[in-house]
């Protein structure tokens, strides 16, 4: 492997280096303020998801404006803050989360942007760090998967040196001194410490039944018997700790027992008698709640799998059947059932097997973002729900239900990244909802997919009771050429009882009538616009400047003549939206 990148650009000249000013600093703080918005969306949805889009554009705004200003933005990496021309401006002390620290526990020093980013590149840059967030800590290195990456306009400084100065750190050095006198005398006083510890080290040995070379030779006493144990209790919380290990390794050296047993097996007929122990020993693991050892079972027969695939198609189909029977949703049943928020001990290994379980552990899934109230948690679990829905959104289509409004609004979010065909018939079922906010996130995702029967279904919410519900759906509504929809929205706006509807609302009728161009379309604005008043209330002017938008934003010549004609009418504000669309950027003449 090549060694790591490191930044030794300079700026072109060194009049471009300038102390830094107030205004420099804020505007530093706002995009890493966005940062770390970003970067907590790109773990939670997927990349085509309209939070993630809005805040990669945001950021890269940001970003680009500062650097057309000032060629690069150099951040120094601290345990817990990022600094700007030696100040801290971004600091979060909470490392489980801490973005600072997630750069500088992999030995990143600096962090640099230049001039010429692209928004891709921010896109790659969000993406790398998502992934590699996911990864267990033992393998997580962002400097290694940025190196990969090698983006033209992101860099880094991250010494080569760096694990070597984090050994020893922490560790009191030894402190040896010798005498060389005293190595004549041949004898070794030992200090009290050195006693203690040789004493304690021996109490060990026995207590595991283990002896010494030295009483096993017969060789002389040197050293006195064991002292007695200061008090039962302790004599009993350190066979409790024995006992404990013994039983660990009990059950590890079981576990790799029968591994070696199924691998070994080569009569079909004797499959069905090892399958029945793998179920009898993960049983038990979930039942008690030792999710670790489930998930390693789960591990181990995946890893069966594979080398069967490429060796024995018999044998790895017994298996696979094998995985999908210990996987299958009612398999979970009875865990599903016994979970509750004050049962689950550790959280990240209920998680981590809950993700080998894939589909089947959805509902189970489901249940926790319910119990889980902390929003940390709830991440982690939607993470995992991306990701069985990449594989399976039947499975999170499941989970969606009328009661759960929160978790069905995320869900929809979910699927609403993927191209299933099945995902618009879904959200169409919830036309109907009681939940308004639920009718939104349908509505979004609704106006994400590329499917053509997306807008159909948008136009059926754009009968929703809920004004802003009504208006989000035209909003979503494509320009697309199906005439079906714009006829239906053509006299939809014809009827009387359209300019009765809130002014958002027939904004965002109007604005979709501009946006599919068409002929009739432009009829029907010109009119609204040109239409004569002596008198004009203040809704039907905010009507008029409605379809003046509306017209801007259309390219047939017609339009630019009706705006025109609107520019000579008596209403100053219609007058001057006219002009202000015939001339955009404001030019004379």
């Amino acid at each position: 492997m090549e060694p790591k990148k490191l930044d030794h650009r300079v700026p072109l000249s060194e009049k471009d280096i300038r102390p830094a000013e107030p205004a420099q600093v804020e505007e530093v703080k706002q995009i890493l303020h966005l940062l770390f918005s970003a970067v907590s969306a790109a773990k939670l949805f997927p990349p085509e998801h309209q939070t993630v889009v809005s805040l990669v554009s945001t950021l890269h705004g940001q970003l680009k404006s500062f650097l057309e200003a000032n060629w690069k933005l150099e951040l120094g990496i601290e345990e817990h803050a990022f600094t700007f021309e030696g100040q801290r401006v971004y600091s979060d002390p909470h490392q489980v989360k801490s973005l600072p620290f997630f750069f500088f526990k992999d030995g990143m020093q600096m962090l640099y942007f230049y001039r010429g980013l692209e928004q891709e590149e921010v896109k790659e840059f969000l993406t790398t760090i998502r992934l590699v967030s996911l990864q267990p800590p033992e393998e997580a290195d962002i400097i290694s998967a940025l190196w990969e990456k090698d983006l033209a306009n992101i860099r880094y400084l991250a010494p080569d040196d760096f694990l070597e100065t984090k050994i020893g750190v922490g560790r009191t050095p030894l402190g040896i001194q010798v005498n060389p006198e005293e190595l004549h005398r041949g004898r070794i006083d030992l200090t009290p410490e050195d006693l203690a510890s040789m004493r304690n080290k021996l109490f060990a040995e026995r207590a595991s039944g283990e002896t010494t070379s030295g009483a096993d030779e017969g060789g002389p006493p040197d050293i006195s018997p064991l002292p007695a144990p200061s008090d039962e209790e302790e004599m009993r919380e350190i066979e409790s700790l024995l006992l404990s290990n013994r039983r660990l390794s009990q059950q590890e050296e079981y576990l790799n027992l029968i591994v070696e047993i199924i691998y070994h097996e080569d009569r079909p007929d004797q499959f069905p008698a090892i399958a029945e122990v793998f179920k009898q020993y993960y049983q038990d693991a979930v039942e008690k709640l030792d999710f670790g050892r489930a998930a390693q079972l789960l591990k181990a027969l995946r890893e069966i799998e594979d080398v069967f695939d490429k060796q024995d198609k018999n044998k790895a189909a017994l298996v696979s059947g094998l995985i999908q029977g210990l996987t299958q949703e009612t398999a979970l049943a009875g865990l599903q059932q016994s979970l509750d928020p004050g049962s689950v001990k550790d959280k990240g290994a209920l998680l981590n097997y809950l993700k080998m379980v894939g589909p089947g552990a959805a509902r189970v899934l489901g249940d926790l973002f319910e119990q889980w109230r902390d929003p940390g948690s709830r991440r982690q679990v939607l993470d995992i729900l991306h990701h069985i829905g990449q594989n399976d959104s039947e499975a999170l289509m499941r989970l969606a239900q009328e009661i759960r409004p929160d978790l069905t609004k995320e869900i929809i979010a979910l699927l609403g990244g993927t191209r299933d065909k099945r995902v618009v018939p879904f959200l169409a079922g919830f036309l109907n909802s009681r939940h308004a906010s639920v009718k939104l996130e349908a509505i979004r995702a609704l106006g994400n997919s590329q499917d053509p029967a997306a807008d159909r279904v948008l136009f059926g919410f754009a009968s929703a009771d809920e004004q802003a519900v009504r208006a989000a759906a035209a909003r979503a509504l494509k320009a697309s050429p199906d005439t079906l929809i714009l006829d239906h929205v053509l006299r939809l706006v014809a009827e009387k009882s359209f300019l009765k509807k809130g002014l958002e609302e027939i904004a965002a009728f109007l604005d979709f009538l501009g946006r599919s161009n068409s002929a009739e379309a432009l009829l029907f604005l010109r009119r609204t616009l040109l239409e004569s008043r002596f008198f004009s209330s203040p809704k039907q002017t905010g009507i008029r400047l409605c379809a003046v938008s509306a017209l801007a934003r259309m390219e047939l010549p017609e339009a630019k003549e009706a705006l025109r004609a609107g520019a000579g009418r008596r209403n100053r504000k219609i007058r001057e939206a006219c002009r202000r669309a015939l001339n955009p950027d404001g030019e004379k003449g």
